[in-house]
């Protein structure tokens, strides 16, 4: 998995490097920008079922084998909110032409990148649930190879441009989607037709996640572009694209961690073993996060040490972006490893719904007001500030709630991100203000 986790960065950075030297930062931006917004509301219309089919699809393969139940019938709900999404595109169509310049060719290239997404990431989702972790990132490193071989057959043959690169992207999700259907077709069984009791106990289940993802969206880099492009341009939107790309190679390692050890959490708190998670927890995650954000802080002494001497002029922008990016690489693990998967396990739903619209409201805002004065550097400290209000809010919550099924995490669990964060902020202003956007 780490291996393969390496090649999926490693090839990710190099699409991203040839399309920036062949097309520049200004088409590069353009294809962030499509990405991203078809990206944004792919999750807006599935992710809020992401909990159910978790919670009860890891219960299902448990007890019999196989995941069919919950998988075919949360397919079905996420593509009637793919329908609904595309019925109301005139609407939402209309808002991003006027906000950030939608063309006919970009609405297009979203609508057809959405479904083939929405099943590809249904399918990524339901992996860690049925055991077959080591399967997701040798198809992601497929769908990454399917777009870098199209920009290099197009480079060939002359036609390199952003409306011949989109379809790259579609194609690569189509292609990984239709391998990993092949690959866990035991586990997933044969379709089904809708089944309504299954529907109505996922519905039942995920509706507080309706909000959570609605708002939690506020929380994340695809909101950060739109705003970024609006306010700063499609230039420095590819060069923060960028940072943010190599900031999310060393985040996903968190993410793995958080995939695998959310259905052992599930799986015990199925079996009442409370103390052994707590054990788990204290004795094995804390000093993992320790060891974690030492080498956030050392590996951001070097970047910023050695950064200036290996960029190009007009690239220095991502020196300025080390230390708030690694205050949230730091932050990160806390949510994907920890409460993320421990609230599902649990079904406090309800603590991640509020945590979520938090964390959204405070990016959205933090965003609008740091990134037309200081431009992709606000953007960056939204993000810590986001991550923070919601491991904060979440905390809150659980000791105003007298939740008491959970298990006792301890303060040191917050002390490494608490340092790493201070240390940034230190280094940051080190050098004196931020410099406005102008």
């Amino acid at each position: 998995m780490i291996g393969f986790n390496g090649l999926v960065a490693i090839i990710s950075f190099g699409t991203t490097s040839v399309l920036l030297k062949l097309l520049g930062k200004e088409s590069y931006g353009e294809i962030v920008s499509l990405t991203s917004t078809s990206l944004f509301l792919a999750l807006l219309g599935t992710d809020w079922t992401v909990q159910a089919l978790l919670r009860y699809g890891t219960e299902e393969f448990l007890n019999v084998g196989q995941i069919n139940q919950f998988f075919w019938n949360r397919l079905w709900i996420a593509f009637s909110a793919v329908l609904l999404i595309t019925l109301t595109s005139p609407i939402w169509g209309l808002f991003l032409k006027n906000f950030i310049g939608l063309t006919i060719q970009g609405l297009i290239f979203i609508l057809c990148y959405l479904p083939s997404q929405v099943y590809w990431s249904h399918l990524q989702r339901v992996m860690p649930a049925i055991s077959h972790h080591r399967l997701l990132y040798p198809l992601l490193s497929l769908e990454r190879s399917i777009v870098l071989v199209t920009i290099g057959v197009l480079y060939i043959t002359g036609q390199l441009s952003v409306i011949y690169v989109l379809p790259g992207y579609v194609l690569g999700s189509i292609s990984a989607a239709c391998v990993a259907t092949w690959l866990v077709r035991h586990q997933i069984g044969r379709p089904r037709r809708p089944d309504w009791p299954t529907c109505q106990k996922i519905l039942k289940f995920s509706w507080p996640m309706i909000p959570t993802v609605a708002t939690g969206l506020l929380s994340t880099n695809m909101l950060d572009y739109l705003i970024i492009q609006r306010y700063v341009g499609k230039a420095e939107l590819g060069l923060y694209a960028l940072a943010v790309q190599i900031s999310g190679m060393v985040q996903q390692i968190p993410q793995v961690a958080g995939q695998l050890v959310g259905p052992r959490y599930i799986a015990m708190r199925i079996r009442n073993e409370t103390p052994s998670l707590t054990h788990f927890i204290q004795k094995k995650v804390t000093p993992a996060l320790w060891v974690w954000s030492m080498c956030c802080l050392f590996g951001s002494i070097l970047l910023s040490w050695q950064g200036p001497n290996w960029l190009p002029k007009n690239y220095m922008m991502l020196t300025d972006l080390i230390w708030p990016l690694a205050a949230v690489t730091s932050i990160v693990p806390l949510w994907y490893i920890v409460w993320s998967p421990l609230l599902t396990a649990y079904e406090q739903l309800r603590v991640v719904m509020w945590s979520s619209v938090v964390a959204g409201v405070v990016n959205l805002l933090a965003n609008l007001i740091l990134i037309p004065q200081f431009g992709v550097v606000g953007s960056a400290w939204a993000t810590v500030l986001a991550f923070s209000s919601a491991i904060l809010c979440t905390e809150v919550m659980i000791r105003f709630k007298g939740i008491r099924t959970l298990p006792a995490l301890g303060w040191l669990i917050y002390l490494p991100m608490l340092i790493l964060s201070l240390i940034s902020i230190l280094m940051t202003f080190r050098h004196g203000p931020l410099t406005l956007n102008r």
